[in-house]
């Protein structure tokens, strides 16, 4: 096209009214695209109805089947929970050494024990305990919610049992799950509606050898009870691993007889071969498979296996009619369809009433400006590829140039807020420790004052009394009040040896230390004092924690303090355990870090108190100085540490100290700082 045609196509597009530019674009581009779209959109929205109703389907089935494998799960642990049984340990221990008389003694202790396990298990139907030769030795009944146990004359043998035999081959600790079956006894079914699995593990005696079984039954309809309640109109089967009917689920009830295990039906009688291949495949996956009426959905459960025993499994299939599936979607077929129609017919009669709204691009230019006024900087859309759209670019062009200018002075003050809150968290932090530095240095002060102008008069008159306590002459009544006195300037002198700790706490000599083996030492130094208040003490080192630098005196003193606190704390008969143990880099920490515990059984430390008893001189002991917890804190902060205190639900209260991995440069910076100025932390969220 030359330039002369290019001019003149242009005259005549200007020369033509707005009117004709709105009416003819529209009709073209709006109906023909509407159509297009609309037929494909219809098409995918179909298609992914009828896949979203298939992974619906496929869900609930994994989702159930899962249920029932985790209850398995939960059925092994209860197998190893009464594996490990002292009673039934000790039984096992008794009949090894062939001790009739012991074995007696031990099976009530552990029938109850099974008795009080049985409470609330309504999947049971039998616990029992069988010896090597296939004999009971205990069993437990749990029969409609009762659980009783079974004199030892009604004990039977079962080792003509299939479960039995297999379970004698197995290794201690392998557990064998048997297929569900009618529960046979004595040639008749004991309960016809109800199956059973049996659970066997091979329990070990003290040579490592197996010593019996132990045998869980459980009902089958709990099993089914663990599959519903299903979605309405939908069934569900249990299968086994040949495809045999173990139990239905759904609302019709003639379903439950014919699909019972009594009834013994399999799948390939109601399925085709390639629907039955597809609906037992073996795999981890869920399977659907579409018939002309249903959608049918399986899954594998599998069970636990040996090497004695190969991989056995249920399958879980649930089916749902088409009808209700499909009805949505042939429904909301048509009404899309009538929809389109619709905007087909109102975007013709929208380009005829259009040029009726021509000013109203210009209007919501105005409305815009008025926003951004208002501080909205959102864009206005505008298509009229005239002069006004290019206004309307130009404005868009200047809200974005704002909005972005607002976003980075709202990005830099929220920056600025958080510094400025960071640096004042710092100060508040800095100022704490420079008053505790200086109440510390003060008491140092006041403690060097009154050791001079107190400890040298109670010394002398002690040495007085003591010189009067030699005369013969004195009375009798003289010498108790002297005694008296004297008792009380050692108590007086003793707490004045307390006293002066502060100002004779000296500064720390750092070098690498074991806390382990410093913990290892204090323990035997103090476990005789704790054990004349019936206190046991024990020490629980993981071996796992990071290299300290520290002052190993200071670190006894520490360790000294906390321990004897809290053998104090703890009645007789208690337990004071320290635990060295290291807690890993996570979401809350940024650098390894070793923590120190010391536990008490007390009675726990109350709230108003916690946050008191870091002071100096705050006491709760009737003759104690409120001293040894602010030492405590000077040395864990002298050491670039944290100390923390909570108190546990059921009583007793934990001291927790814990030195970062980049302790040693925290300890540099608070030697160039001054002493005192890390803050101790209690926890007075958990006290």
């Amino acid at each position: 096209m030359s330039p002369t045609d290019a001019n003149t196509w242009q005259r005549r597009v200007q020369n033509v009214r707005l009117r004709t530019k709105i009416i003819v674009p529209m009709i073209v581009l709006t109906i023909l695209p509407t159509v297009t779209i609309g037929y494909f959109a219809i098409s995918r929205m179909r298609q992914t109805l009828h896949e979203n109703a298939i992974q619906a389907i496929k869900f609930d089935t994994v989702s159930k089947a899962r249920a029932v494998e985790r209850f398995f799960d939960s059925v092994q642990q209860d197998l190893d929970f009464l594996s490990q049984l002292s009673e039934l340990r000790g039984m096992i221990a008794a009949k090894h050494l062939g001790i009739p008389s012991q074995v007696t003694a031990m099976r009530l202790p552990l029938e109850e024990k099974f008795l009080v396990f049985s409470q609330g298990r309504d999947a049971y139907y039998q616990i029992r305990y069988l010896d090597l030769l296939g004999q009971e030795v205990v069993r437990i009944n749990i029969i409609d919610g009762g659980a009783e146990i079974v004199p030892t004359a009604q004990l039977q043998n079962k080792q003509d049992r299939y479960y039995v035999l297999t379970g004698l081959v197995l290794n201690p600790g392998e557990t064998y799950i048997s297929p569900m079956d009618l529960n046979i006894e004595d040639g008749k079914v004991e309960r016809p509606e109800r199956g059973v699995v049996r659970f066997v593990t091979a329990v070990a005696g003290q040579d490592g050898q197996g010593a019996g079984l132990l045998v869980l039954n459980v009902y089958s309809d709990y099993l089914l009870t663990l599959i519903g309640p299903l979605a309405p109109d939908a069934e569900a089967w249990l299968l086994d691993h040949e495809g045999q009917y173990l139990g239905y689920i759904g609302d019709r009830n003639r379903n439950t007889e014919e699909y019972g295990l009594a009834a013994q039906r399999r799948i390939a009688d109601d399925y085709s071969p390639a629907q039955t291949a597809e609906i037992m495949h073996v795999d981890d996956r869920s399977i659907a498979v579409e018939t002309k009426t249903a959608f049918i959905s399986s899954y594998p459960i599998l069970l636990a296996h040996t090497p004695t025993q190969p991989a056995r499994r249920f399958t879980l299939m649930v089916s749902r009619p088409r009808g209700p599936v499909e009805t949505p979607i042939q429904r909301l077929t048509a009404v899309s369809s009538a929809a389109l129609f619709v905007v087909m017919v109102v975007a013709g009669v929208l380009g005829v009433m259009i040029t009726r709204y021509l000013t109203r691009p210009i209007l919501r230019l105005r409305e815009a400006t008025r926003a951004i006024a208002a501080g909205d900087l959102d864009r206005v859309d505008v298509s009229t590829n005239d002069e006004i759209e290019e206004l309307a670019d130009d404005f868009n062009a200047m809200a974005e140039q704002l909005r972005e200018a607002h976003t980075r002075l709202s990005a830099w003050n929220v920056r600025l807020e958080k510094e400025v809150q960071s640096k004042t968290e710092d100060l508040q932090r800095l100022q704490g420790g420079l008053a505790r530095a200086d109440k510390l240095a003060s008491i140092g002060q006041m403690t060097a004052a009154v050791m001079h102008e107190i400890g040298n008069p109670l010394a002398a008159i002690k040495a007085s009394i003591q010189v009067a306590e030699e005369d013969d002459t004195i009375c009798e009544e003289c010498r108790e009040v002297m005694r008296d006195i004297t008792a009380q300037v050692d108590r007086l002198a003793s707490f004045l040896h307390s006293f002066s700790r502060l100002s004779r706490l000296r500064e720390p000599v750092f070098e690498d230390v074991d806390i382990g083996e410093i913990a290892q030492g204090v323990v035997n130094l103090v476990t005789p004092d704790l054990r004349r208040r019936n206190v046991s003490l024990s020490l629980k080192d993981e071996g796992t924690s990071f290299p300290l630098t520290g002052d190993v005196h200071q670190l006894q003193q520490l360790l000294i303090n906390l321990i004897l606190n809290a053998g104090e704390a703890s009645p007789a008969d208690s337990k004071v355990v320290v635990r060295i143990y290291a807690r890993p880099p996570g979401t809350s920490l940024t650098e390894p870090r070793t923590c120190v515990e010391v536990t008490d059984q007390g009675t726990g430390i109350e709230p108003a108190v916690a946050e008191l008893i870091w002071d100096p001189f705050f006491t709760t002991k009737p003759e104690g100085t409120g001293l040894g917890l602010a030492i405590c804190r000077k040395i864990v902060s002298d050491h670039g540490g944290d100390i923390a205190l909570s108190n546990h639900s059921n009583g007793g209260t934990t001291v927790t100290v814990t030195f970062g991995a980049l302790q040693q440069e925290v300890i540099l910076n608070a030697d160039s700082c001054g002493s005192g100025l890390a803050t101790a932390r209690p926890d007075h969220d958990t006290i």
